[in-house]
């Protein structure tokens, strides 16, 4: 089985707003065959982003995201590691997204190009962020 983490805005983008996403993106989130994971730090990025206004997404996401995501673990040592890392890549969200990947060997489905510097497997990827 193809372990996957998803990064948020593909997450997002698959609850409400799935035109958004490639046909490959789409192929992978529904493919039966792939654990697709999701970082508690995506459930507090989008939380943050929403009460600033800056993002429409619904209340209660941790059981919206949980029905949908395996939900990984975020320990002392991953945030750590997160913050030791490079500093090719300045968002703190996403650098705890890097982390878990570098950590548990997992592919991440993102649209964010700037992953790639740290090596980490990106699941079909695409060259910008939105």
């Amino acid at each position: 089985m193809t372990v996957v983490l998803v990064d948020t805005h593909i997450a997002l983008w698959a609850l409400g707003e799935p035109e958004r996403l490639t046909g490959s993106e789409q192929s992978l989130l529904v493919d039966p065959t792939v654990d697709r994971c999701l970082s508690p730090i995506s459930v507090w990025e989008a939380a943050i982003k929403r009460e600033a206004g800056r993002l429409r997404a619904p209340r209660g996401l941790t059981a919206v995201l949980a029905a949908e995501f395996r939900m990984l673990a975020i320990t002392a040592a991953l945030l750590e590691q997160a913050a030791e890392l490079p500093k090719h890549h300045l968002d703190p969200f996403d650098r705890v997204l890097i982390a878990h990947a570098l950590h548990d060997d997992l592919e991440i489905l993102t649209r964010d190009g700037g992953f790639a510097t740290y090596g980490v497997r990106l699941a079909a990827p695409t060259p910008t962020a939105d």
